[in-house]
């Protein structure tokens, strides 16, 4: 992607606070992601005004037992532009052409705020990212699709570039 070093700049504006890990971090993600095979071009989709990048989403390849959907993340809008409906415009496209894709589902790790698009609490249904993980009550999905696949108890599996060597989740 072209616009890798506006997009790396972008995310670091919106997600960089004291402490943050330099090493694993959403500007370093999106990087690792789109040398992973787990990246797809198309659902890649950036937000500009006038040539500036003004909005960021990704969503890269993950699985839960034999069904592959995807993950959402990271999504930032500048701070200058929010409150203009960009990120939402981001998410529902990224949407649309997940499901024109043929996915079933989309996982992310987030608040309230995806509820407004459809995505429900995945402990509901039993999905986790990883046993005890402090991240799980965070886990929302959305289905693509009117059926869903079987996900009682499952693990979602993220593409490799979400792990460190030992495979363990960053």
């Amino acid at each position: 992607m072209e616009d890798l070093p506006q997009v790396q700049s972008l995310l670091r504006e919106a997600f960089w606070r004291p402490g943050k890990s330099e090493t694993f971090n959403e500007w370093t993600l999106a990087r690792r992601v789109m040398n992973d095979a787990g990246y797809i071009p198309g659902l890649c989709l950036t937000a500009k005004e006038e040539s500036a990048l003004c909005g960021y989403i990704l969503l890269s390849r993950a699985g839960i037992a034999d069904s592959e959907g995807l993950s959402l993340g990271p999504l930032a809008v500048r701070s200058s532009c929010q409150r203009r409906g960009i990120g939402k415009a981001l998410v529902r496209s990224a949407l649309e052409k997940a499901r024109d894709m043929g996915f079933e589902w989309v996982a992310v790790l987030g608040g309230s705020y995806y509820r407004q698009f459809g995505f429900i609490d995945a402990a509901d249904l039993g999905l986790v990212i990883g046993e005890d993980h402090p991240e799980n009550p965070f886990l929302k999905i959305f289905f693509l699709r009117d059926h869903t696949v079987s996900i009682r108890g499952a693990v979602l599996r993220y593409c490799a570039a979400f792990y460190d060597e030992s495979g363990e989740l960053l």
